[in-house]
């Protein structure tokens, strides 16, 4: 039996639909299954991912390996002022968004996961389609169509804190002060106006 069959597996893997990044999240007793899985269906998400909802799973960076910023084809594009979201230049697959607000944690897209982990009446594939964090910007849903998504809490727009992400469920405290990745695209010389809440690593050489 592998990590695919059961019930609360140890990791999860994905990558893009090129297969230029490759990706293992990892469980453990820091960071332990069942991870946050949470949805948007604000305009932006929507145009991101060219889906009506967006599901994505909210991870810790040390959860992920390697790390995004490893791999050549990895890109940011600063959506909105601090708000981050990466993709493979390569395919262009939306793969994951951030804020310099909540370096402790990012938003992983969840149809980058691995097919078996997607399909089929498992519990794995369940719990990870299920929204047990939050659901965001229902105000846009199709009524009877992409509101019929059960799980979470759900807001009609943003969140208390007005930053799409699970970050009312999840604090700092929960995660530590923790470096968020940094891509070879991200011009983060240009960045350091922004928060000192943000930590950002130098960018690796091309």
């Amino acid at each position: 039996m592998n990590d695919k069959d059961q019930d609360f597996p140890s990791f999860i893997t994905g990558g893009c639909l090129c297969g230029a990044i490759r990706y293992t999240v990892n469980f453990n007793q820091e960071h332990p299954w069942p991870p946050i899985s949470s949805a948007c269906q604000c305009t932006m998400c929507r145009k991101w991912t060219s889906s009506l909802i967006a599901q994505f799973l909210v991870i810790s960076p040390k959860q992920i390996n390697p790390a995004l910023n490893t791999f050549l084809s990895f890109k940011e594009y600063m959506s909105s002022p601090g708000r981050f979201r990466g993709f493979c230049g390569d395919c262009g697959t939306s793969i994951a968004w951030r804020s310099v607000d909540y370096t402790p944690i990012f938003d992983l897209y969840l149809g980058t996961l691995d097919e078996n982990y997607l399909v089929g009446d498992g519990v794995v594939a369940k719990t990870l389609a299920a929204p047990n964090g939050t659901q965001y910007w229902l105000q846009n849903a199709v009524h009877g169509v992409t509101d019929v998504l059960e799980g979470g809490k759900k807001y009609s727009e943003e969140g208390p804190d007005g930053i799409r992400g699970a970050e009312d469920s999840v604090t700092r405290e929960d995660y530590g002060n923790i470096e968020v990745f940094c891509s070879t695209q991200t011009r983060c010389e240009d960045l350091k106006s922004l928060p000192s809440s943000a930590h950002f690593p130098q960018s690796r050489e091309a």
